[in-house]
C-alpha cells in the first residue's frame, strides 16, 4: 500500500464511460477542476490532486474503480475521511463505498481501542469462551428501584456485562451517578461471593458536549464502561472521549447504521462502517445485526465486519458482537461462525424466559459454557 495515499474503491453499475467518471472524481474531491488551470496553477495543486488506480469490470452489471486521495488532503478525523472519498458522492445515485486501505502513518494518528480482545480478557479473567451480555428491558421510566431490582437478576444470572438500551434517555427517576453507584455496589458483592468480574455500560447521549462532560462525570464517578452510538453521535465523539483518556471499553451500538450499509448498490459496505471504522475510533466491542435475526443481514457480511474487527493490525483486535434475536439455540451457530472472540449478547431470551430474567440468564450462560465445553 502507498504510504502517501487513501485508496477508496466504488462499485457502480457499469458503463462505457467508467473511467471518465472515475477521473471526475478524482479531481472533483479533491482540487475541484483541473483541465481548465493555468500550468503553473497545476504545478502548485499536483500535490493534492487524486488519481485513479485501478479499474475493474467484474460483471456484466457492475463496475469497480479505485481513487487514491493524497494523505495530505486530510485531517485525522472520521468526518474528513468520509466528508472526502464519500461525503458528496453518497448522493450520486448507485455508487457504493467497498473498499477503504488506510496507511499506517494515517491509522497511527487514531486512538484505537483502549482494552479490545486481549485487555478485556486479562480484566475480567475469561480466556476460554465468549463474554455474555443482557441489556435492560423497557428502562424508560424505571425507578431507582425498579433498575437495581432487575440489575440484580441479571448478574445473578451470571452475565458478565450488563448495558442499557440505546434509547434510555428519560432517565430523571433514576438518576445517571446512581444508577452507577448501585451497580458498582451489586457488581462487587457478587464479585466478593463468586470471584465473578462484570460491568455496567450506562448509554452515553446528547449533544457532543454533554457526552463528553457526562462521560467525565460518570467516569470519576467509578463508571466501568459505556454504550454510545457513534453512527448518530458521530464517529469522533468516540475519537474524542478515547483521547481524553476515558480510559473504559466503548461498546458501539450500529444504531443508525442500517440505511448506510443496507443497500447493496447504495451507502457504505458493513465491513467498512461497522468493522474498519469503530475499531480505529476506539470501540472495544461492536454490536451489529447477526446473520439470524429480524435486523439480519447477510451471513457473508457479518463474517466481513467480524474479520475487519478481529485482523491483525495496529490496534487491538475488537469484541465483535452480532446481536438481534440471539436465543440460547443460537449459541452453538454463533460460536462456530464467529469463534469465542464475541459477546453474546440477549434481551428477549433473559427477560422473557418463563421463570423470570436470572433464569434466562442463567439458561443463557448455561448454554454458552456447555457449547465451550464441548469445543475443548
Amino acid at each position: 500500500m502507498n504510504s502517501s495515499f487513501i485508496t477508496a474503491t466504488y462499485q457502480v453499475p457499469w458503463s462505457d464511460n467508467l473511467a471518465e467518471r472515475a477521473e471526475s472524481i478524482a479531481i472533483g474531491m479533491t482540487i475541484g477542476s483541473w483541465h481548465d488551470l493555468h500550468p503553473s496553477r497545476q504545478v502548485e495543486l499536483q500535490q493534492f490532486l487524486g488519481e485513479v488506480a485501478d479499474i475493474d469490470h467484474p460483471t456484466p452489471n457492475i463496475g469497480l474503480f479505485s481513487i487514491r486521495y493524497p494523505v495530505h488532503n486530510f485531517k485525522p478525523t472520521i468526518t474528513s475521511l468520509l466528508t472526502v472519498v464519500f461525503g458528496r458522492l453518497s448522493l450520486d445515485g448507485q455508487i457504493r463505498l467497498v473498499g477503504l486501505d488506510l496507511p499506517e502513518a494515517f491509522l497511527q494518528q487514531f486512538p484505537g481501542p483502549s482494552h479490545g480482545v486481549p485487555g478485556l480478557r486479562a480484566k475480567f479473567g475469561i480466556h476460554h469462551r465468549p463474554f455474555v451480555m443482557s441489556t435492560f428491558k423497557r428502562e424508560n421510566g424505571a425507578t431507582l428501584e425498579e433498575f437495581e431490582e432487575t440489575f440484580q437478576q441479571q448478574i445473578d444470572g451470571g452475565v458478565d456485562w450488563v448495558k442499557d438500551d440505546e434509547f434510555y434517555f428519560c432517565d430523571d427517576p433514576a438518576p445517571l451517578l446512581q444508577r452507577i453507584a448501585i451497580a458498582q455496589n451489586l457488581l462487587a458483592d457478587r464479585a466478593d461471593r463468586s470471584g465473578q468480574l462484570g460491568f455496567y455500560a450506562p448509554n452515553l447521549t446528547g449533544t457532543p458536549r454533554e457526552i463528553l462532560d457526562t462521560a467525565h462525570r460518570a467516569f470519576d464517578a467509578g463508571a466501568q464502561a459505556f454504550l454510545i452510538s457513534p453512527f448518530v453521535t458521530g464517529l469522533d465523539i468516540l475519537v474524542q472521549l478515547r483521547r481524553e483518556q476515558i480510559d473504559v471499553p466503548f461498546i458501539a451500538h450500529p444504531a443508525f447504521a442500517g440505511g448506510q450499509v443496507a443497500p447493496h448498490t447504495w451507502g457504505v459496505a458493513p465491513e467498512i462502517l461497522l468493522g474498519l471504522l469503530p475499531r480505529i475510533s476506539g470501540a472495544d466491542s461492536v454490536l451489529f445485526p447477526s446473520p439470524y435475526g429480524a435486523a439480519a443481514i447477510s451471513r457473508s457480511a457479518a463474517l466481513a465486519i467480524h474479520h475487519r474487527l478481529s485482523e491483525s493490525g495496529p490496534f487491538p483486535e475488537v469484541i465483535s458482537g452480532p446481536s438481534s434475536g440471539i436465543h440460547l439455540g443460537l449459541v452453538g451457530q454463533l460460536v462456530e461462525d464467529f469463534g469465542y472472540d464475541i459477546v453474546v449478547n440477549a434481551e428477549s431470551a433473559i427477560h422473557g424466559h418463563p421463570h423470570g430474567t436470572t433464569a434466562g440468564a442463567r439458561t443463557l450462560m448455561d448454554a454458552v459454557l456447555e457449547v465451550c465445553q464441548g469445543d475443548a
